[in-house]
């Protein structure tokens, strides 16, 4: 369990800061989900309405799904962070790579405040509100958001929602708390429309999704006698499908459906010999821990990490590494 007097701590700082301080720079990881694109835009709205100058940032586009969230047209994906920030915010992180290109520029600027609920997070801030405990970053932004007694209102409120919702597989994984039903609820009395939600950030598919997932669903393949599920997605599919900011990462869950799969992987194609793996179980093998060996990193349930060289090479080496969880388990 999280040591919550560390963290009540640093939630303190933390309020203080935002309360005290006037610019503030916030980003989270690229291809971001909708808890990295919920919690930024929460807090940096909340920031705001309290007459604070926000930098958002994200290295490359926000997926379609999340696209149409209440403060996303104003994520930046190009920025030069420089000095004159009273605190750069990282969200959603387990490093600060995984920002982007930017990170080694953002590592200067203080005080860097990382906040995650990654229980691998490696603590690479100033201060660090990291609690696994939190189902969400968005849960743990809403709590600071109250704490500091920040502005609420009902697109602050949407997307806190959004970010717990999706990050809990709405309300399905092991992640989902009593606190992440509370928090839920409590925007549902600001307003929140869990149907309205679901239907454009969860359930809605465009023509081009689709066929894009048509294509993907023809290359399930099953191994270790049926325990390991692996889905394909390749530039060359997505172009064909028009479909480059598809997102796809929904599409894990197709093999994860099957009876008897225990380990589902989403294998995606995002550069030249270069492929991200998004990790999805059932059960018994925790990801996490798969993932961290390659490098990744993430939830018991859900998980992901990028590696280069061939696809074939790259599935081999994955399958041999999940059989060995699968057979310690």
């Amino acid at each position: 369990m999280t040591d919550e007097l560390p963290v009540r701590m640093v939630l303190n700082d933390i309020a203080d800061i935002l309360k005290d301080g006037k610019r503030f720079f916030l980003a989270s990881h690229k291809d971001p989900d909708g808890d990295a694109v919920g919690s930024m835009l929460a807090l940096g709205e909340t920031l705001m309405l309290s007459g604070k100058e926000v930098v958002l940032f994200n290295e490359g586009p926000i997926p379609d799904s999340l696209a149409s969230l209440a403060g996303a047209e104003g994520i930046v994906e190009d920025f030069n962070p420089e000095s004159g920030f009273d605190a750069c915010f990282v969200l959603d992180c387990g490093n600060l790579e995984r920002v982007g290109g930017i990170s080694s520029r953002l590592s200067k600027l203080r005080p860097l405040i990382n906040i995650d609920h990654h229980g691998g997070n490696s603590g690479f801030g100033d201060l660090n509100l990291v609690d696994a405990d939190s189902s969400s970053v968005g849960e743990i932004v809403y709590r600071l958001i109250r704490l500091a007694d920040l502005p609420m209102n009902l697109n602050i409120a949407e997307n806190i929602f959004v970010a717990i919702q999706t990050d809990t597989g709405s309300f399905r994984y092991d992640n989902t708390t009593r606190e992440a039903f509370r928090i839920a609820a409590e925007t549902l009395d600001l307003g929140v429309s869990p149907w309205r939600i679901s239907r454009r950030v969860m359930d809605e598919y465009t023509l081009k999704d689709l066929r894009l997932l048509e294509s993907s669903l023809k290359t399930i393949e099953l191994y270790h006698t049926g325990k390991v599920g692996l889905i394909t997605i390749t530039k060359r599919m997505q172009s064909q499908a028009n479909a480059d900011n598809v997102d796809s990462e929904r599409f894990v869950n197709y093999p994860r459906f099957i009876p008897g799969v225990e380990i589902a992987a989403l294998i995606r194609e995002i550069g030249r010999d270069y492929y991200k793996f998004s990790l999805r179980s059932n059960d018994r093998v925790n990801v996490a821990d798969l993932a961290r060996y390659f490098g990744g990193g993430g939830h018991p349930r859900a998980a992901a990490f990028t590696r280069e060289g061939s696809l074939d090479l790259l599935k081999q080496e994955f399958l041999t590494k999940a059989l060995e969880f699968l057979d310690s388990r």
